[in-house]
């Protein structure tokens, strides 16, 4: 009895489920979390939300980010398919000198006019453009420092 005790107190706080964040969105365009900063970008004091397109800029994977599978204390985004983790208040890739950035999404409700309709459909078009741009990019800055004998993160 006093061993079982003692293992539950000892059980570290990354094995629990995110303590930390709340109101947690995840559906196939864009995930949303209000969470404390866990990349070191922001003060460890305050709540953040988040909202982000569900695409991995890491290994250009649309609807693959899932929330805190790997059970961080403050909660991040990670992709199923990559395992890249990402900040969930700022969206920034967890590793020290990445580029990697979830690219923010504006939610909008919708109605039932055409005009309110047809404005959100225009945002995702230019968001999912915007991410594209992004990505057609970082793959040009790799294959660059390809060509020069370069990691890409030695740029």
């Amino acid at each position: 009895m006093m061993l079982s005790a003692i293992s539950m107190v000892m059980v570290p706080v990354a094995f629990a489920t995110s303590v930390g964040a709340k109101d947690v969105v995840v559906n196939n365009q864009y995930v949303q979390a209000t969470a404390i900063c866990s990349c070191g970008s922001y003060e460890y004091d305050h709540y953040i939300t988040g909202t982000f397109l569900n695409y991995c800029p890491q290994c250009h994977s649309y609807g693959t980010l899932e929330f805190n599978p790997k059970g961080t204390p403050e909660g991040e985004w990670t992709c199923s398919k990559c395992n890249s983790d990402y900040c969930a208040a700022d969206g920034k890739e967890k590793i020290d000198g990445s580029k990697y950035c979830l690219t923010q999404y504006n939610v909008t409700t919708t109605n039932t006019h055409n005009s309110t309709q047809n404005n959100t459909t225009q945002n995702q078009t230019l968001i999912q453009s915007e991410a594209m741009l992004k990505t057609f990019h970082q793959t040009i800055l790799e294959q660059l420092a390809l060509l020069n004998g370069k990691a890409f993160y030695e740029w």
